[in-house]
């Protein structure tokens, strides 16, 4: 019995079903050929860097495609001006605005019988100016703050605090650049009439705070 011709004569059936090429067949040419056994492989992993127009940057691949600006790049209009800030100017006298000036609390105190009144003068002043608030306190207080039961204890301290408050104001060098009239500071305070007034009763709190002082230590 004869064996039927194959359905298609134009291809030839090789032998066996799935038939190896030969070793040593060579690729089929095409877009994508296989690249020579020396040529050096990306890693696992990474691939390489396209080419662009800054180049790739040393290093190996995965490297930013920008190369670092140089060292001084943009430097000039950030630079730190040599040495330090130049400290903001002190606050001048509040009256003249001369400097320099402190600032300075001066207190007063009246008595008046039945009723009595603290007084004081906070600011920024030279030592010409703060000069003349603590005088007209001072004398002011001497001559007016004795005249009351509480007042006679209240106004001799008054007076001893407002001594910390000259030594501070002695400490103040002479002011310059004055920009309007300042305070006069006139005469010491005991070279004026109510200071003169006040070296009464303080002459008698003096005496009678000595006996005081003398019956403890004789007790």
């Amino acid at each position: 019995m004869s064996t039927p011709p194959p359905s298609h004569p134009a291809y030839q059936q090789y032998p066996g079903p799935y038939q190896q090429a030969p070793a040593g067949h060579p690729q089929a040419p095409g877009p994508y050929q296989q690249a020579p056994a020396g040529y050096p492989q990306a890693p696992v992993g990474q691939q390489p860097q396209p080419a662009g127009p800054y180049g790739q940057a040393p290093g190996g691949y995965g490297q930013a495609p920008y190369p670092q600006a140089p060292a001084d790049f943009g430097q000039a209009g950030y630079q730190q001006a040599p040495g330090a800030y130049p400290a903001a100017p002190g606050v001048g006298c509040e009256v003249c605005g001369a400097a320099p000036a402190e600032r300075v609390t001066i207190r007063g105190h009246q008595g008046m019988l039945i009723v009595m009144r603290n007084l004081w003068r906070k600011g920024t002043f030279c030592q010409t100016c703060a000069l003349a608030v603590f005088r007209k306190m001072q004398s002011d207080t001497m001559a007016q703050g004795w005249w009351g039961p509480a007042s006679m204890l209240i106004t001799p301290v008054t007076l001893l605090i407002n001594l910390f408050a000259l030594a501070k104001i002695r400490k103040l060098p002479a002011p310059a650049g004055a920009q309007g009239p300042g305070l006069d500071p006139g005469r010491p305070v005991l070279r004026r009439p109510a200071g003169i007034l006040g070296l009464f009763p303080l002459t008698g709190f003096a005496l009678v705070l000595l006996l005081v002082l003398v019956g403890m230590a004789a007790g």
